[in-house]
């Protein structure tokens, strides 16, 4: 019998052993896996900054962070009135903006519900309005599923408006719809 086939097989078990342990050694996985949350959280430190961002905003927040995207609405007893809704990076409303009117009015977030049931959670988020400084108004919106709802409390006399998602004016748009 002849050693050549042998030491031929020698050596590829030779080159397979140590390309396999070259592979297992933890200083190149490292290299080539990418970590997981919990190898980022631990890894990563926390800065003020950080915090600061998945934080609830804060009024200066609602005022400088630019629009992420919008939504119109129409009202439930007038349907030529529409506003719309600028919500930022987080999901928290901005601005509001009535058709006709001038300018928007700055948002300031106080409080969220969040409901299970249904076919959807009911997520609830409760606004002022400020106006010149001063609360004016106040929000109340509702999402669930692909649905959207505003209830406006005036804050001079208590009267309620109510307003309804308009799918047709394309919804969660990067635009407001007037």
């Amino acid at each position: 019998m002849s050693l050549k086939p042998i030491f031929s097989i020698a050596i590829v078990i030779l080159i397979s052993v140590y390309s396999c342990k070259e592979n297992s050694n933890p200083s190149n996985a490292e290299e080539n896996e990418v970590p997981t949350s919990t190898e980022q959280q631990q890894d990563t430190p926390i800065s003020e900054a950080t915090e600061t961002e998945t934080e609830s905003d804060t009024e200066t927040d609602s005022i400088t962070a630019a629009p992420l995207k919008y939504i119109c609405f129409t009202s439930n007893t007038d349907k030529s009135k529409r506003i719309w809704i600028a919500l930022n990076k987080n999901e928290r409303a901005q601005k509001v903006k009535y058709e006709g009117q001038a300018e928007a009015m700055v948002l300031k977030h106080t409080k969220e519900d969040y409901q299970e049931g249904g076919a959807y959670p009911t997520i609830i988020n409760y606004y002022d309005e400020i106006y010149d400084g001063n609360v004016n108004g106040s929000y109340k919106l509702t999402h669930s599923g692909n649905w959207d709802y505003v209830t406006y409390t005036r804050g001079k006399d208590g009267k309620v408006f109510e307003f309804t998602i308009d799918h047709t004016a394309n919804p969660y748009g990067s635009a407001p719809c007037f």
